[in-house]
C-alpha cells in the first residue's frame, strides 16, 4: 500500500470518528457549562465535574478546589458523552429517525440514559458516593442540563451526517 492510500484511509477513518463522536462531546460540552452555571450560583462552579470523579473513587472530598478531580471529572464526563452519543446515533440511524422525531429522540434517549446510569449503574456500583453527585446541583440544573444534551446531540447528528 502506498502513502496516498493510507493517507486516504487514515482521513476516512478521521472522519468517521469524527461524525460518530463529535456530536456527543459537543452535546457533553454544552451539559457541562450547564452544570457549571448551575453550580456557580448553587454550590461551586466546580462541583459538577469534581463530584464525577469522586462519586467513582478519583480524589478525596474536601471543599478546596482538587484540580485532578476537576479534569478526571471533566475528562470522565466527556468520554462517555461521546460514546452515549455514538449510541444514539447508530439507534437513530437503524431506526432512520429525523426531523423533529430526532429530536423528541435525543431528550428520550438522554432521560431513559439518565435513569438507567444514575439509578441501575450508580446506585448499584456506588451507592456510597452517589450522593456527592446528586448534590453537586440542584435537580432543575441536572434536568435543565440533560434535556439540553439530547437536543444538542440530535441537532449535532442532523448536522455533521446530513449536511451537504
Amino acid at each position: 500500500m502506498n502513502a496516498t492510500a493510507l493517507s486516504g484511509t487514515h482521513k476516512g477513518n478521521a472522519d468517521a470518528a469524527h461524525r460518530w463522536l463529535l456530536p456527543g462531546l459537543i452535546a457533553g460540552a454544552a451539559f457541562l457549562i450547564i452544570e457549571m452555571v448551575a453550580g456557580s450560583f448553587t454550590t461551586s462552579v466546580w462541583a459538577f465535574p469534581e463530584s464525577i470523579a469522586l462519586t467513582i473513587g478519583i480524589g478525596s472530598s474536601t471543599s478546596d478546589f482538587a484540580s485532578i478531580s476537576l479534569w478526571a471529572g471533566i475528562g470522565v464526563h466527556l468520554a462517555f458523552s461521546a460514546g452515549l452519543g455514538a449510541a444514539f446515533i447508530a439507534m437513530a440511524r437503524r431506526l432512520r429517525v429525523s426531523g423533529r422525531r430526532l429530536l423528541a429522540a435525543g431528550v428520550l434517549f438522554m432521560w431513559a440514559e439518565s435513569a438507567v446510569s444514575i439509578w441501575l449503574v450508580l446506585h448499584t456500583l456506588f451507592p456510597a458516593t452517589l450522593p456527592l453527585l446528586l448534590g453537586a446541583v440542584p435537580f432543575w440544573a441536572s434536568f435543565v442540563g440533560r434535556t439540553t444534551y439530547g437536543l444538542v446531540l440530535a441537532r449535532a447528528y442532523e448536522t455533521l451526517w446530513h449536511a451537504g
